[in-house]
């Protein structure tokens, strides 16, 4: 009861009235493995950001399922959030207290909801099939890479907002040096894509990367790929989200489908 207490007076400190709070789906948190760092939360119709969803995650132990892009792997338990003082004092974590858990080792998506966060999973199709080759290499031509090498590194079919037609999501990474190099050479990037019928359309959205046209020395590029395939807020669709790391760093951006576009939600990042 003390506890219950405790998370609606919070709830309350943040704008939240308890008239409401009945007719919603209940607070729900998720973090990123393995590092254990709290992605954002979501209530009340509102995203959390990772300090406010953070001061929520009070109790001394929070369990998670645990999924990957190819379905649940397991649970693991988080201690009570704090901020990471020591590097990234706006990015809240909580520490594994189930050490042993082999989930906790590899990069995966850890998520405290009362539903079931995969409704639907994804699909891989080839990598090769030149209708998706062709419409990456049309976009970085638009992001001014005139020849582009393209390298898929992801292809995911996913009905993501749960009308019947799948959409498709697409990586590709290409970097001469490295996968994650200390600078960019002229031609290379890393973007994620959204290709979807828009009414009667078949449209391409660039969501999110980089695209280096020239080499920029004084740049730090990240690699970006797919990293969940979640239902994160209770509403039966699937949120998107991103992983992007640099050789001292890295991050995860959650996004939303709203009128047949991805739009970013949630986003932490931490790093040297």
């Amino acid at each position: 009861m003390g506890s219950m207490r405790a998370f609606l007076t919070s709830l309350i400190a943040l704008g939240f009235g308890l008239h409401v709070f009945a007719e919603n789906k209940p607070f729900a948190s998720f973090i990123e493995l393995p590092w254990s760092y709290v992605v954002g939360g979501h209530a009340n119709g509102r995203w959390f950001s990772s300090e406010a969803a953070g001061k929520l995650l009070s109790e001394p132990a929070t369990t998670y399922r645990v999924f990957t892009l190819e379905g649940e792997a397991g649970k693991v338990v988080g201690a009570k959030a704090a901020p990471d003082a020591d590097l990234c004092p706006d990015v809240w974590l909580q520490k594994i207290s189930n050490e042993s858990a082999s989930d906790t080792r590899r990069h995966a998506i850890g998520v405290q909801a009362a539903w079931d966060p995969m409704p639907r999973k994804s699909h891989a199709p080839s990598l090769t099939q030149e209708v998706y080759v062709q419409a990456m290499q049309a976009v970085l031509i638009g992001q001014g890479i005139e020849r582009p090498e393209v390298k898929l590194t992801q292809l995911l079919r996913v009905d993501l907002d749960g009308d019947g037609a799948d959409e498709v999501l697409t990586s590709a990474t290409r970097y001469l040096t490295s996968d994650v190099p200390s600078a960019p050479r002229a031609g290379d990037y890393s973007v994620v894509t959204l290709r979807s019928v828009v009414g009667t359309q078949v449209e391409t959205q660039y969501v999110s990367g980089e695209v280096y046209a020239k080499a920029d020395l004084n740049a730090a590029p990240n690699s970006y790929e797919v990293a969940g395939l979640l239902d994160l807020d209770g509403d039966g669709s699937l949120e998107v989200l991103i992983r992007s790391s640099y050789y001292e760093g890295g991050g995860i951006t959650v996004w939303q489908m709203q009128k047949g576009k991805l739009v970013q939600v949630l986003s932490i990042a931490c790093g040297a």
